[in-house]
């Protein structure tokens, strides 16, 4: 940029250079002026080729720059596109294996309920069950007791009998002697 810049002043000091001069002038000094504008202007011409080639290469570092970076976008792209569908089936894989551990849960939740229904069920029968069988024990003690207290009283009954019995066979032998003893006392 300095040499452009360098270039233009030089450029521009020698056209007023030659402004300056009289038209009554050798050729000599036109010649040497001449040169040097020629000189100057390859000079001008060179760094513009220069200045030009630079743009051109900038350009294609910056054509490549650009395309690497939509080379790097796309790739992004892809990898986020991979990477979301990847979420996606990690999710829909997710879900799914949510719901089977629901379905199984459910599953098993029913099963225990219905375990402990049937455990309910046999508790409340052998509960009927150990109450009959308490009230069938109730019962046969109750009959125990009674036919117990019937028996007693049978046998109450019957001792009361056998002594009436005895009482009446001692009175009919008391009887019976007094006769014997009477005829006796007749015969004697």
């Amino acid at each position: 940029m300095k040499k452009r810049i360098f270039a233009m002043f030089i450029l521009v000091a020698s056209m007023a250079m030659v402004a300056c001069t009289s038209t009554g002038t050798n050729d000599r000094k036109t010649s040497e002026e001449n040169q040097a504008l020629k000189l100057l202007e390859n000079k001008r011409e060179y760094y513009k080729a220069q200045d030009k080639e630079k743009a051109r290469l900038e350009a294609e570092a910056k054509k490549a720059e650009e395309e690497e970076a939509r080379k790097i976008e796309e790739r992004l792209k892809k990898d986020a596109a991979k990477a979301e569908e990847e979420a996606k089936k990690a999710e829909e894989k997710a879900m799914a294996e949510a719901r089977k551990a629901q379905e199984e849960a459910k599953l098993q939740a029913a099963r225990a309920e219905e375990e402990a229904r049937k455990v309910q069920e046999k508790a409340i029968e052998d509960a009927k069950k150990a109450e009959e069988e308490a009230k069938l024990i109730a019962e046969a003690q109750e009959k125990a007791k009674l036919d117990a207290a019937r028996a007693e009283e049978e046998a109450r009954k019957a001792q009361e009998k056998a002594i009436e019995d005895a009482k009446k066979a001692e009175e009919e032998a008391k009887l019976e002697a007094l006769k014997v003893l009477e005829k006796k006392r007749k015969g004697n």
